[in-house]
């Protein structure tokens, strides 16, 4: 073990039995581009080139990284994660923040790539972008700017294409990016050490505050707490606050006072992309890594890859990858191979769920007549199978609590009580989670067969 304690060739280590278990190819395209820098008691932090490598490794590597990290040491660690960001300007107020007041690593550091020149504008976004641009050039107008999509369309690009362009009319400005998860870990530790006034310090005195995935906060409540003073003490001055959430406001666990904070200032969504977009955003990732792949090929991808922008830029890195270092002509058929993980086989990929179905499958296991649904009896033996019957529309359709609670004749609260209810049970009740996921199961084997 004595040959492991330099940070440098541990990491080395764990690359190589990494490599062992998922190959040359993975280890190149994912692992090789991160920086080791150091270990804080049983913390490694390590340093990441762009979000797309952060969420590919987050998602399939930590967990095995972790394991080998443990087999080597004898001890449990855990990772934190930066962007190997580089200041757009020198800011002559770095010197002068006072030493009580801690900064993190990339308090003006935002992600060069990340600008509104660089994001590909369609009909999916064209709010969210349009509104993103008017908050840069007016920060503390619209206030709040709430931010919503599913995971992997744009949100973090925004934030980040928003602190560029107060830059651009303010190279002196306080801007913090972080996500959730890191401003509730940064607060327990502020708590346990005694540093809350320093923590509060911080972000008080920002004069734009950029925060991702704020439903981390959710089930927190000192954490959202402070969040709620944090925001209004910025608010009340008049400085921007920026949030991004995977869900819109009135569907966040969160408290009512916040909920209506965010609803007070701009709400914007981004939904999947349209055909078009997924085009132009593959070629311009594609000049922008310099790739040898034909416009077929493009098309192929975009055929493909609906979902996630995320998703589609890694494709397109992992298809350019594989051909450079096996040198072979990027063609339909071999992408078809390279992604094949990514693409859904059509007569197996699941049909779209509908409320309907979900209420005859619920119907017939708890014994209940159609009309039930949406009868006004509170029962528990018609008002339990419904609100399973909400928390499934919740879960297994795109449809938003409103228009769920008009398919049941309640209110988007009364829906997202039962959703909150039902979700809680799953968590903590075995044989009801084995009752669901039958139901879930036959909901999908009904919708494919219809």
């Amino acid at each position: 073990m004595d040959n492991l304690t330099d940070i440098k060739s541990l990491w080395e280590e764990v690359i190589k039995k990494l490599g062992a278990e998922i190959g040359a190819g993975p280890i190149d395209l994912w692992i090789r581009p991160i920086k080791p820098l150091f270990f804080e008691g049983d913390t490694l932090k390590l340093e990441v080139p762009d979000s797309v490598i952060y969420n590919t490794v987050k998602q399939r590597y930590e967990e095995k990284i972790l394991q080998l990290l443990a087999g080597l040491t004898g001890k449990e660690f855990k990772i934190n994660y930066s962007m190997s960001l580089v200041p757009t300007e020198p800011l002559p107020q770095q010197k002068a923040t006072p030493a009580s007041v801690a900064l993190p690593a990339n308090y003006f550091s935002f992600n060069p790539n990340y600008t509104f020149e660089s994001f590909i504008m369609g009909t999916s976004n064209r709010f969210a972008f349009a509104s993103a641009e008017g908050v840069a050039k007016t920060p503390g107008q619209t206030n709040p700017f709430f931010i919503y999509s599913p995971p992997g369309l744009g949100k973090t690009h925004l934030l980040h294409a928003i602190a560029h362009g107060i830059f651009k009319n303010n190279p002196g400005a306080r801007i913090l990016y972080t996500a959730s998860e890191n401003f509730v870990n940064e607060y327990i530790d502020a708590v346990r050490g005694g540093a809350t006034e320093q923590f509060r310090s911080k972000y008080r005195k920002l004069d734009c505050l950029l925060l991702d995935d704020i439903q981390f906060l959710v089930d927190k409540e000192r954490s959202e707490e402070e969040f709620f003073y944090t925001f209004n003490s910025l608010f009340e001055s008049k400085k921007q606050v920026v949030v991004t959430s995977d869900r819109p406001p009135r569907e966040l666990a969160l408290g009512q006072r916040l909920i209506s904070r965010f609803l007070s200032g701009v709400v914007a969504d981004i939904k999947i992309p349209d055909f078009e977009t997924r085009v132009a955003i593959l070629r311009q990732k594609r000049d922008q890594h310099n790739y040898e792949i034909p416009d077929d090929v493009i098309t192929f991808i975009a055929e493909n890859v609906k979902k996630s922008i995320r998703e589609l830029e890694g494709c397109l890195i992992t298809v350019g990858n594989f051909c450079t270092n096996m040198k072979i002509q990027p063609s339909i058929d071999a992408v078809k191979e390279i992604i094949k993980d990514h693409i859904s086989d059509p007569e197996h990929e699941d049909r779209k769920v509908t409320i309907e179905i979900i209420k005859n499958v619920v119907s017939d296991k708890y014994n209940i007549e159609m009309k039930d649904f949406n009868s006004k009896k509170r029962n528990e033996n018609i008002a339990f199978p419904r609100q399973v019957a909400m928390y499934l529309a919740c879960s297994m359709t795109e449809m938003s609590l409103n228009d769920i609670g008009d398919a049941f004749g309640r209110d988007h609260a009364t829906v997202l009580y039962a959703k909150n209810k039902i979700g809680q049970m799953v968590q903590t009740d075995p044989y009801f989670n084995e009752t669901l996921n039958h139901m879930i199961t036959k909901i999908k084997n009904v919708s494919n067969s219809v």
